[in-house]
């Protein structure tokens, strides 16, 4: 015992704090110290520091990086698709956050090579999200904030069981020109799912897959998804498909994006509303 005392008081103290992370790719991470100084290279990734009281820590963000709004007036290093290595160098970061399925790995790459640490997230599943506070906490010395985080996140996801019946055939609407959806192989896929509908591209091999109108028309859809990122005018352009049973019943329901497109805690108020609207085609069938 009093070797080990001893011992412990001639470690360094950087040793004592250190610890090992693997991220998304199954790459380990060894940090001797909280990080104090990241970039965050997907908007959800600064909300969720957010969410565990780090948002501090944050030094630069991609474009789209707007919430919560303090945020949006950190240095921009380019986009989620192409960064600017030397934005970021200049920052001169301590971490960086990476969107495992949306950044491309050979930048991230180049980015470790230049001496950076590099931490990839996943956000292909509903249950990423509370791992992903979990793990933000550890790289940042927020246990206990992330902790309660994701225990609240959890609570609240068993709240939204949704009910029983039918299951409505819907058509996720991500973009209208051209025309794409979502293959159950991601987030909102999944979100599809739990809220009792069948998507209609769910077992296409592409995660974005894009369509035509006769693939949709074939399909018929029971309802219609899309978000306000497409704009405000989308339904209208649908109107005069009156074949499809979705527009024949007026199911074409608006959400809002930034809830149901980011990994974030305000992922679970798009899927309230996104299990609503299921409910209501439902009742319409």
């Amino acid at each position: 015992m009093r070797f080990l005392i001893l011992l412990l008081l001639w470690l360094p103290a950087a040793c004592l704090h250190a610890r090992e992370l693997v991220d998304a790719r199954g790459q380990p991470l060894l940090l001797e110290k909280p990080a104090q100084r990241i970039v965050v290279l997907a908007p959800n990734l600064a909300e969720d520091l957010d969410a565990i009281g780090a948002l501090d820590r944050v030094v630069g963000r991609v474009a789209h990086t707007d919430y919560p709004a303090q945020v949006a007036k950190l240095p921009l290093v380019g986009d989620y698709q192409q960064f600017n290595v030397e934005a970021i160098l200049s920052l001169n970061p301590d971490l960086v956050l990476a969107w495992q399925e949306g950044n491309p790995e050979a930048q991230l790459r180049k980015l470790e090579a230049m001496g950076l640490e590099v931490f990839r997230l996943s956000s292909q599943h509903i249950r990423d999200i509370p791992d992903n506070l979990i793990q933000l906490g550890r790289l940042t010395g927020q246990e206990a904030q992330a902790e309660q985080a994701a225990a609240a996140f959890h609570r609240r996801l068993a709240e939204l069981e949704p009910a029983e019946g039918p299951r409505p055939r819907l058509f996720y609407l991500l973009w209208d020109d051209p025309l794409l959806s979502v293959s159950n192989s991601t987030l909102i896929g999944e979100a599809i799912a739990f809220c009792g509908a069948d998507n209609l591209f769910a077992e296409r091999p592409e995660a974005i897959p894009q369509l035509n109108m006769e693939a949709v028309i074939a399909a018929q859809p029971d309802l219609i998804v899309s978000t306000n990122e497409v704009g405000d005018n989308w339904r209208e352009r649908w109107l005069s498909w009156k074949q499809i049973p979705a527009v024949a019943r007026q199911q074409l329901v608006s959400l809002e994006a930034d809830y149901l497109h980011r990994a974030t805690p305000r992922f679970l108020s798009g899927l309230d509303e996104l299990c609503k609207a299921v409910s209501a085609a439902r009742a319409q069938m």
